[in-house]
């Protein structure tokens, strides 16, 4: 069995309705560098995305064309506690609703159909006749990022620690010595 290369996804835009009509299977990946918004919060942005787009020809009970998304690969982001590189591993699976031109994420659904348990899995986005899967991917990832990533263990940086161990002089208490009675 032999193993074929992936094909690199970031020039790759579709018309994304007659995607989701002809119901269309795409995988590949993406370099982390040619996410621009995404490397400026990695701590070193080498590698891969892997990604997989199907085109759905009806999503949920309304019978809406959609695109059924899966991204995973590893991130190296900044720890906001200790401040080194902590490992994320982004894994993603989105049911995304298409909108048709005119219609808002909450028009898109029938008035019936709002309490319809398949809505809680999917996400509304406007169709489009030149959708960028890279920026489609670069959404998604950026909305599963942790607000706050850190390590589930670390310690203070050793710079922070060092400074609460020193027992410097307050600058207030040279200013308290001047003070006159």
């Amino acid at each position: 069995m032999s193993c074929r290369e992936e094909q690199d996804l970031a020039g790759t835009v579709i018309d994304s309705l007659k995607f989701a009509a002809d119901g269309g299977h795409i995988t590949g990946k993406l370099a982390l560098t040619s996410l621009p918004r995404l490397a400026d919060v990695l701590v070193r942005p080498a590698g891969w995305l892997h990604c997989d787009l199907v085109g759905l020809r009806e999503t949920g009970d309304a019978g809406k064309p959609g695109l059924h998304l899966k991204v995973s690969g590893r991130l190296g982001l900044c720890c906001q506690r200790c401040l080194a590189e902590v490992d994320f591993e982004c894994v993603i699976d989105s049911r995304l609703l298409l909108t048709l031109p005119g219609e808002s994420g909450i028009d898109a659904w029938p008035e019936g159909e709002l309490e319809a348990e398949w809505l809680e899995e999917c996400d509304a986005i406007p169709s489009s006749r030149e959708l960028s899967l890279l920026t489609l991917v670069e959404d998604e990832v950026l909305l599963a990022l942790p607000i706050v990533p850190r390590h589930a263990d670390c310690l203070l940086p050793v710079a922070v620690e060092a400074g609460i161990e020193e027992s410097e002089p307050s600058p207030f208490a040279v200013l308290a010595g001047l003070k006159k009675h």
